[in-house]
């Protein structure tokens, strides 16, 4: 997925390309593809995904193929880490996955100008070219580049791995989420709550000041703030406003809310913070992060229809662009913002392919 946050990359060798893809995924990926699409010598577009074994080869090059559909002018470029036992330069692991996408590309009209392999993205480690076994080199430490230090004055963390991004969404401890549970169960079970409009602005202004305040509260949220906040979002015309808050000057302290509410609040409530989490990762281009918190929202609840639109959308490499205007919408209070269709077109814009 691109990321507007960062600076795009300039690409000069392969082992700045190899530097760079820990941030451009947000974590140092193992046993992975991942594509890039280059306009000129600038990275547009990066794709991951898991190495296939043998009989999945064709599938995981489909799917990575659809995202590009739109880079008419791009070239391409892979990068595979890891993935099984090989003789470098002369033998390297992948390599029937490696030339099944270029002839995909190729047909696309997308070249691949280059393809390497790399046990690891790590400073030092060799890389090999599996069209030229002369063209080698080693990896420049990630951590050294100018883009890692971009990426972190800019607040972006580069896990060591995809698992340990996946922990940053652990629920909290199953006997604090009961504890949670039956306060959200008094609060469905009130005799005599306000009327319905004044109910939702309540509750919408309630998440506001919380998203306000989530950039310099230096406590968690307790259990009755918690509460308060999930049954606040279980009403869909409040959690719809919530995207709104996924862009401009409190994006960050949004995110922040989301994440803390993913962890803090029980099934099936935490579907409405996991799905806006997922949304403004998606809007920062992180879409790892957002995939893991749609998994995230699906568990909680199965068959949730705005975790089930956003999927789509990543799936289907819908526009970071196309979603920050529904954003946009969800800041006018009237109409209620509605969510965009699961049948928009693709874009050039992806995150990973599964």
């Amino acid at each position: 997925m691109t990321n507007d946050l960062l600076p795009t990359p300039r690409i000069h060798d392969p082992g700045d390309l190899i530097a760079a893809v820990p941030h451009l995924l947000g974590f140092h990926p193992v046993d992975s593809l991942v594509l890039l699409a280059l306009e000129g010598t600038s990275v547009a577009v990066t794709l991951r995904t898991d190495l296939p074994p043998p009989d999945r080869v064709r599938a995981v090059v489909d799917r990575l193929l659809a995202p590009l559909a739109r880079c008419h002018r791009a070239n391409a470029v892979a990068v595979v880490v890891g993935g099984g036992s090989g003789d470098p330069p002369e033998e390297l692991p992948q390599d029937q996955l490696v030339d099944e996408l270029d002839d995909a590309l190729r047909a696309m009209g997308v070249p691949l100008v280059l393809a390497v392999w790399t046990a690891a993205t790590a400073a030092g480690e060799p890389w090999f070219d599996y069209h030229d076994a002369a063209t080698r080199g080693t990896v420049p430490d990630p951590a050294a580049t100018t883009l890692a230090a971009t990426s972190a004055a800019e607040g972006f963390v580069t896990f060591a791995s995809r698992a340990a991004m996946a922990e940053l969404l652990t629920p909290d401890p199953p006997e604090v989420l009961a504890r949670r549970a039956r306060l959200l169960d008094r609060r469905a079970a009130d005799p005599a709550p306000p009327a319905g409009a004044a109910l939702q602005a309540r509750h919408r202004d309630l998440v506001r000041a919380e998203v306000v305040r989530a950039a310099t509260r230096k406590r968690p949220l307790t259990d009755e703030e918690v509460a308060d906040l999930a049954h606040a979002l279980s009403n869909p015309w409040v959690r719809d406003a919530g995207l709104a808050h996924c862009t401009g000057e409190h994006a960050r302290g949004a995110e922040n809310l989301w994440l803390e509410l993913t962890r803090a609040c029980p099934a099936p409530e935490r579907a409405e913070p996991a799905t806006l989490l997922a949304f403004s990762a998606y809007l920062r281009g992180l879409g790892t992060l957002a995939a893991l918190a749609l998994d995230r929202a699906e568990q909680a609840h199965p068959g949730h229809r705005l975790s089930g639109l956003l999927r789509a959308a990543l799936d289907t490499a819908l526009p970071p662009e196309t979603l920050r205007r529904l954003a946009d919408h969800a800041a006018d209070p009237d109409p209620p913002p509605r969510a965009v269709p699961p049948t928009a077109p693709p874009s050039p814009s992806a995150g990973e392919a599964t």
